[in-house]
């Protein structure tokens, strides 16, 4: 699940709350303009968790990878 607010490169995605009605919709921001994201919101929210779910996924096997790591960080 993704917060309410997620920095995508120059932009911050502002998703809309699950489950609201179809009138309230999230919108991309750059530089204080936003943009109302009516067809694409579903797919974006979705694709957005799911690339926090990696990165954290990805964080966690990271860390444990460097635990068991048999060489130092220099190397």
């Amino acid at each position: 699940m993704i917060e309410r607010a997620a920095v995508l490169g120059a932009y911050t995605y502002v998703s809309a709350p699950r489950g609201s009605a179809a009138v309230t919709n999230g919108a991309l921001i750059r530089d204080g303009r936003a943009v109302t994201l009516r067809v694409t919101e579903p797919l974006l929210r979705d694709f957005v968790a799911s690339m926090l779910c990696m990165e954290a996924d990805l964080a966690r096997r990271w860390m444990t990878a460097q635990g068991h790591s048999s060489f130092s960080g220099a190397e």
